[in-house]
C-alpha cells in the first residue's frame, strides 16, 4: 500500500492520516511494519508537518495464504486503488476445500501477473449463484474508505410471471430458515429489507426487472420476488430450477473517495439475448 499526501496545514503524521480517513487499526500497522517519509526523508508517526511538505507512507500488503488461480478473470475498470471485476455465475468469492477455483484465488493470481503487491479486498460480495460486477479495493485504507462511502448497486433479474404491479417496493423482514445454514425466509420477526424494482419487459410469461436494494441481506433479491410468487428464473433454492441464475449485478456508482472521481460501470449478463438502452437513473 502507498499513500501520498501533499499537507496543506501544520500537524503530525498520526493526526493528519486520521483526518484523511486513515481507520485507528491501520494507523497502528502503519506504525508498526509500515514505514513514514516526509520530503523523502525517513520520518515517524508522531513527526510535525507544514504546509507544502510531501507525506509518503508505504505498507507491505500480501496475501500468502490465499492460492492464486489461473482461471480467466474479466477486468472491467482498474485505476491505483481499485478493481472491478466480472464474477461468472456459479463461482465462490472465497476460497474453501469445496471451491478451489474461486474469485478471490484468480484476482490473487491477476496481482502477481501485474507485479502487485497487495492483499485482495472484496467490498461488495455475491452468492455464488448470481454473477455480475464486484468491487475489490487494493489497499486496506482505501477498503476502510468505500466501506463508508454510498455505492449504488444496480441488478438485473428473469422473473418468472408477470406483474400486476410494474413498478414498486418490496419492504418485507427476512431471517435465516430454521434449521438451514443457507436459505432465508420473509418473518415478522427478521431484520428490514427493503427492494425497488422495475419491470423493463415481458416476455413468454417472464419478466425482466431492474432492481436496487436499500438494505443487503443475504439472498435479498431472491427472496423477495419468491415471496411474491416470481422467483428468479434458475434458482434451485427458492421456487425455480435451472442451471444458471438469471441474477446479475449490472451496474456500481460511486465517488472514488481518495480521486473523487466518479465511477460508473456497467455489464450486461451474458443470458440476456438483447441489447439495454435504458434510463438507469
Amino acid at each position: 500500500m502507498r499513500l501520498r499526501y501533499f499537507v496543506e496545514k501544520e500537524s503530525i503524521v498520526k493526526e493528519y492520516i486520521r483526518e484523511k480517513g486513515v481507520s485507528r487499526n491501520l494507523g497502528r500497522k502503519i506504525k508498526l511494519y509500515g514505514k513514514i517519509y516526509i520530503n523523502g526523508k525517513e520520518s515517524g508517526n508522531w513527526y510535525p508537518i507544514k504546509p507544502g511538505d510531501v507525506l509518503e507512507i508505504l505498507l507491505p500488503e500480501n496475501n500468502p495464504e490465499i492460492q492464486p488461480v489461473a482461471s480467466p478473470l474479466e477486468v472491467v475498470f482498474e485505476n491505483e486503488n481499485l478493481l472491478i471485476v466480472n464474477k461468472p455465475a456459479n463461482l465462490s468469492t472465497q476460497p474453501s476445500r469445496k471451491h478451489p477455483d474461486n474469485l478471490i484465488g484468480r484476482i490473487r493470481h491477476y496481482y502477481l501477473e501485474k507485479g502487485i503487491e497487495t492483499n485482495v479486498h472484496v467490498v461488495t460480495r455475491l452468492d455464488y449463484a448470481t454473477s455480475g460486477l464486484v468491487l475489490v479495493a487494493k489497499t486496506g485504507h482505501m477498503h476502510h474508505r468505500l466501506q463508508e462511502t454510498d455505492i449504488e448497486k444496480t441488478y438485473l433479474a428473469r422473473a418468472e410471471g408477470k406483474f400486476k404491479e410494474k413498478s414498486g417496493k418490496i419492504d418485507l423482514p427476512i431471517r435465516r430458515l430454521e434449521g438451514d445454514r443457507l436459505r432465508r425466509r420473509v418473518a415478522p420477526d427478521g431484520k428490514p429489507a427493503l427492494t425497488h424494482y422495475r419491470v423493463l419487459r415481458e416476455k413468454d410469461d417472464a419478466s425482466l426487472l431492474l432492481l436496487s436494494l436499500k438494505t443487503g441481506r443475504c439472498h435479498q433479491i431472491r427472496v423477495h420476488l419468491s415471496e411474491l410468487g416470481h422467483p428468479v428464473l434458475g434458482d434451485k433454492l427458492y421456487g425455480a430450477g435451472g442451471d444458471v441464475l438469471h441474477l446479475h449485478a449490472l451496474r456500481l456508482r460511486f465517488v472514488d473517495p481518495l480521486s473523487e472521481e466518479e465511477i460508473d460501470v456497467l455489464k450486461n449478463p451474458p443470458w440476456l439475448e438483447e441489447d439495454l438502452n435504458l434510463d438507469l437513473n
